[in-house]
Formats: C-alpha cells, structure tokens, sequence
C-alpha cells in the first residue's frame, strides 16, 4: 500500500510540473542609438583625427554607421582654434598642427542642434628607453613577451597606454597603466599577449612595433575600464559596461590629448 501511495505521488508530481511547462517570448528591448566620438591630439607635426559614428543594437552585426555633416572644433586654453573637415564619411581632420604638453585641448561636435563637448589636458612627454624580450617556460614550452623599458618622472603623476601591432596589425589587447607603484623608477612594464587574444603567439621573426602614449587621468579612465572587461572571458566576471567617458550628452568614446612615441622590435 506504501509504495502504491508513493508511485502516485510521484506520478502526480510529475504531471503537475509537466503542466507548468510554458514558453516565455523575453522581449529584449534596444537602446536607442548613441553618438560615437573618438578624438586624438598627439604631439606629432599632423593632421589631427576625430571620428564620429553611432551605436548600434547589440543584435545587430558591429558596423557603426559614420555620422555625416557635424561641425567639428578643437580649441587651446590660450585661443587658438582649429577647424576640422570631413575628408571621409564620419571621419574629420584638421590642417597639421602639434599638440603642446600642459595645454588643454577643448572639442565641440555638433550633430542635428546637439554640441558634444569634451576636454583633456596634454602630459609631459615620458621618453620610451627600448623595448626587449622576456622569455617564460610553461610545461616546457617558451613564451615570449615584450617588456617596455622607461624612467618614470618622480616629481608629477603619470598614466600610459601602448599599443601593439605584430607585423602591422594591431592587437586586440588593451595595455593600460600608471605610477602608483612606479613612481620615479626605473619601470620594466611587461605587455601580456596571449595566443587567446589574437590567435597568434610572438614567434620568432615577427616585427613588432610599440607606441607608447603619455595620457591625463579621465582618458587613462576610459582605458583602463575597457582593459578589465577584456579580462573578463566569457562566462566569468562582471556583466560588461560602457566605459566612463569624458564627453558630455551620454556619447560613447573619448576624446584625448596625449604625446606618442614608437619604438620597433624584431622578435628572435
């Protein structure tokens, strides 16, 4: 009698939960569109850049339609104004100017009666010594990474971003860092890359080429955000964001005044 009452209850259970089976239609709304700026003022003798696009919906494939027609300025903190022109769909430039370490750079785009605008100060340049190569043993197997080699100044605060590109192609990775525990030393700063990030390990024979940047604290912000998301991986840490920006009206990107320097290695 006991094991008839329990297959019934189990029967019973069965059913009540088969019942409760129901199909949910989650409807995902999309965020409207948001203005993409990303502006650059190097300290190189150039046509400065600003591009401007548009979100998309994360449904959608990642091609950010180019925003055309918006009146692009850059100002100095002592009134010099550059205009800058449309050359390409969405991309804007200005007749070649150098950008000067401690001036502030001031952008205003406006798009259909909406003037975006964003600051960055320029930081005094920090020297890129050389670049060398850092061997690792795992499981037998060398791995070979890029270290940067730089004196960092004792007497102010400084950020930094470098940019890697392997045989002319930039890599996916983010290289973001400061001097809170540098300043004023001798700083070997080691670039991780993994074959995770491109496909591709450093091998020998590969050219590759490092552009170090000098950045202010709201740019280095935005780059540092970004970094943390990428090491993320799929499945594991926080649910990805949007990067504090240093631009007004909620648009997405940055706008930044840094130096540059590039130094090349050939990988043995």
């Amino acid at each position: 009698m006991k094991r008839f009452i329990s297959i019934s209850v189990l029967l019973v259970g069965a059913l009540v939960w088969s019942s409760c089976e129901k199909v949910i239609d989650v409807k995902l709304d999309n965020a409207p569109n948001q203005m993409v700026i990303e502006g650059n003022i190097t300290d190189q003798n150039e046509a400065q850049l600003i591009k401007i696009s548009q979100s998309v919906p994360y449904t959608n494939q990642n091609v950010f339609p180019a925003v055309k027609g918006a009146k692009v300025t850059v100002t100095d903190d002592i009134g010099h104004l550059w205009t800058f022109e449309e050359r390409e769909p969405g991309s804007y430039s200005s007749a070649p100017f150098k950008g000067i370490s401690g001036r502030t750079y001031s952008l205003k785009v406006n798009v259909s009666s909406t003037e975006y605008i964003a600051s960055s100060t320029m930081p005094e340049r920090v020297h890129m010594d050389s670049l060398s190569l850092k061997v690792f043993t795992f499981g037998g197997n060398d791995v070979k990474q890029l270290q940067v080699h730089y004196n960092d100044p004792a007497a102010e605060v400084n950020q930094y971003r470098w940019i890697m590109k392997i045989d002319n192609v930039q890599t996916k990775r983010v290289f973001v860092g400061n001097d809170r525990f540098t300043n004023g030393n001798n700083v070997a700063e080691l670039l991780y890359y993994s074959k995770d990030d491109d496909n591709k390990e450093l091998l020998g024979g590969d050219e590759v080429q490092v552009e170090m940047q000098c950045i202010d604290k709201a740019v280095y912000n935005y780059w540092f955000t970004l970094s943390e998301q990428t090491k993320n991986g799929p499945g594991g840490g926080v649910t990805p964001g949007n990067p504090p920006s240093n631009i007004n009206h909620n648009a997405l990107g940055y706008f930044s005044a840094h130096t540059t320097e590039k130094v090349s290695y050939k990988v043995k």
